[in-house]
């Protein structure tokens, strides 16, 4: 926590040239890095090739980077065939597998295994992008900035001007230029877009996440996190929607798959599309984290996730309808209870406290320690000033947003009604599907037992002046009885289910404005508006303060410098090691099908370590075929790289550019990673290759999968 900080925020800007000149810069470590690919052949390639890469950086950039796609957004996928097989983690498809269940065809529990390309399963709302080009033209954008305004909407024409240039070149694809290092460094990405993506294969839910919630975020692991995909193009090659009569799309370049191993110590990388970090993150924006942002989250989370889980564990049908709300919701509550714990346990705060003063004191000239001083100065002061109301935002978020999914449904479509029904036509028939979409997953008994929980926690936990009009009214209609006011709701309002509101629309006498959930969604959107209203201008002065603070730590020339992970394709590398944690412990770095058996035996009980009686029988049986070391089956492995969410599904390489690892998760101890990076603790953990081909091999008899994989 900053203190003794006393210059004025308004000071900031009469000196910023200034600062640039003569403060010298904090310098990144080299051993981390999201690397631009753009810049590996400047930068990295010397240290990358002493610890053992055996192929020209220049083949990873123009040709690899090729076959590696972002899946959805929010993922990463590789192709591994001439035939547009794609391979990912089996958590970023489990939405889409998700979907694809039913009572009928339980995939989650059973999975999903087709025979040949007539059974593949085509899925919905699955969008991945594949890239064309990654190209420096910093000199061509540099040379048009010139002279121009250093205004951020100035710049910003400028470079959208020339991305223009380039989509007139690209037709038909989506061409973004990233500008870095504050309007110094720029980089094209020409990307294209399919959508025709169809489910290959996938593991029963049992062992491609095997420990479930239990192990989630740790290591060791046992999980066999991976799903097979294939992209389908019209016969005349173009990307387009399902149609049946499209054929396999194929790719210009495609990763070979390695069933060779790998030795501690060897040289891996990995090449994804990781979300965002925030390295330069201050003390007082990490004590936000821990004080204000993730608390909400946690609890509302939490709450929510054990009456799932108490539903889903009663009912298979409820468990297939709520199996991806489930696992998305929890895999971010564990990993903010994780970010506060680690926070705490490395001493985060301090030690960025520290940095800041080291920062501070290396400055030449007093007006500008001064004003790098005010600058920190105004992010605390604002950071503080609206933590009561940033909570609150945090809990509307959590229960309107998302716990509360009636109240988000009417927040996210139902409040066009007015619209859809005078309009008709389309818009109706587009509100309708977005209403079965909804209904489909989606239990009035669940929803009803989650919203009591939760108006309970923001009744405990915000004053009344944070709160919505309907708890006024709850207070002295109801006497204070959350559950009967709820049960009234989902009792009266139509958006209870899909018969009722898909009857109302039709009822010309029908006005939704009396809707009590309506109602309610109405005054809780009024509340929340006036609460941002409130927080916004401070923490506009925040982020300012926070820009020209980052602005002026910033080294024009150094050499390791990466900029924060922004969703666009980067390359992280190390080596496969063990995790020392520093208390004589060393955690092995790879993990074996004998203690997948080992762990289901222990935990016992368990659902989260059940293991499908196949795969025992597999493991008695010892025939791991060709995958096999020393007669056991390796799993899972670790590597000291640079990851974060969105690096799911990228491909871990060897030296050669050869798949032998997916990865799908870090470890506990890396938790702070996004704002506080530490190579001793940081681990990649990754599924070995060999480990999904045995299942794909000898457990789905997939064989001519293998054969389209291994060439063999």
């Amino acid at each position: 926590m900053i203190t003794g900080l006393f210059s004025k925020y308004s000071r900031m800007k009469k000196i910023i040239i200034l600062l640039l000149l003569v403060c010298p810069v904090l310098m990144l470590r080299a051993d981390e890095g999201m690397w631009l690919l753009s810049r590996l052949k400047q930068h990295n390639e010397a240290q990358m090739k002493k610890l053992g890469l055996k192929i020209p950086v220049e083949y990873i950039v123009d040709s690899l980077s090729q076959a590696i796609i972002s899946y959805n957004g929010s993922g990463t996928a590789s192709f591994i065939s001439k035939d547009g097989l794609l391979l990912t983690n089996y958590h970023c498809a489990y939405a889409a597998i998700q979907q694809s269940s039913s009572d009928e065809h339980n995939y989650i529990r059973d999975g999903f295994w087709a025979m040949n390309q007539g059974e593949e399963i085509p899925l919905k709302g699955v969008d991945i992008s594949i890239n064309r080009v990654i190209k420096d033209i910093s000199e061509e954008v540099n040379a048009k900035l010139v002279g121009v305004k250093p205004e951020y909407s100035t710049r910003f024409r400028v470079v959208n001007g020339i991305a223009e240039k380039y989509r007139e070149q690209y037709p038909g694809m989506k061409v973004t230029v990233k500008s870095y290092r504050d309007y110094t460094l720029h980089v094209l990405y020409v990307t294209q877009s399919f959508q025709d993506v169809r489910l290959v294969g996938a593991p029963p839910f049992a062992i491609a996440k095997f420990g479930g919630e239990t192990d989630n975020w740790t290591w060791p692991r046992h999980g066999c996190d991976f799903a097979f995909l294939r992209v389908y193009v019209s016969k005349d090659g173009k990307a387009t929607g399902y149609h049946a009569d499209n054929v396999p799309y194929h790719p210009e370049v495609y990763l070979k798959v390695s069933a060779e191993g790998y030795e501690k110590g060897d040289y891996a990388m990995s090449i994804g599309y990781p979300g965002f970090t925030e390295r330069n993150a201050t003390s007082m924006l990490i004590w936000e984290r821990q004080n204000v942002l993730n608390p909400p989250l946690i609890k509302v989370r939490t709450a929510r996730q054990e009456i799932l889980q108490k539903f889903m564990r009663e009912d298979e049908s409820l468990r297939i309808k709520y199996a991806e709300k489930f696992a998305s919701s929890a895999n971010y509550c564990k990993n903010s209870i994780g970010v506060n714990q680690w926070i705490e346990d490395l001493d985060v705060c301090k030690k960025k406290a520290e940095q800041e003063r080291e920062f501070l004191n290396s400055c030449e000239n007093d007006s500008v320690r001064q004003a790098y001083t005010g600058m920190l100065q105004a992010m605390e002061k604002g950071i503080k000033e609206t933590a009561r109301y940033r909570l609150a935002q945090g809990y509307y978020v959590e229960v309107f947003g998302e716990g509360c999914e009636m109240i988000s449904f009417i927040s996210g479509f139902g409040r066009s009604i007015p619209y859809v029904r005078k309009e008709r036509g389309e818009s109706m028939k587009n509100f309708v599907e977005n209403t079965k979409m909804q209904y489909k997953d989606y239990s009035e008994k669940v929803d009803r037992a989650v919203t009591k929980a939760l108006l309970k926690i923001m009744q405990n936990d915000l004053e009344a002046d944070l709160l919505p009009e309907f708890f006024t009214t709850l207070k002295t209609e109801y006497k204070g009885d959350i559950d009967r006011f709820v049960d009234n709701m989902y009792d009266q309002s139509v958006f209870a289910n899909e018969e009722r509101l898909l009857a109302a629309l039709n009822d010309p006498k029908w006005n939704v404005e009396n809707d009590i959930a309506y109602q309610v969604e109405a005054q809780m959107e009024k509340k929340r508006k006036e609460i941002f209203a409130l927080v916004s201008k401070k923490l506009d002065v925040v982020r300012k303060a926070q820009y020209q603070y980052n602005k002026g730590r910033l080294n024009f020339h150094q050499e390791d410098y990466y900029p924060d992970a922004d969703k666009t394709i980067r390359l992280s590398y190390g080596t496969i090691c063990d995790l020392p944690l520093g208390n004589g412990t060393v955690k092995p770095y790879q993990t074996r099908l004998s203690g997948v058996i080992a762990k289901a035996d222990v935990n016992m009980g368990n659902p989260d370590f059940d293991l499908p009686e196949k795969l025992k029988t597999l493991w008695e049986s010892k025939d791991f075929g060709r995958y096999g070391e020393n007669g056991d089956l390796p799993t899972d492995f670790i590597m000291n790289g640079d990851v974060t969410g969105g690096n799911s599904g990228s491909p871990l390489l060897n030296a050669k550019g050869e798949l032998i690892g997916l990865v799908f998760d870090c470890n506990w101890e890396s938790m702070t990673r996004d704002f506080n990076f530490d190579q001793n603790l940081h681990r990649v953990i990754c599924l070995d290759v060999r480990y999904l081909l045995f299942i794909t091999e000898k457990y789905a008899h997939m064989n001519y999968i293998i054969a389209e994989i291994l060439g063999k």
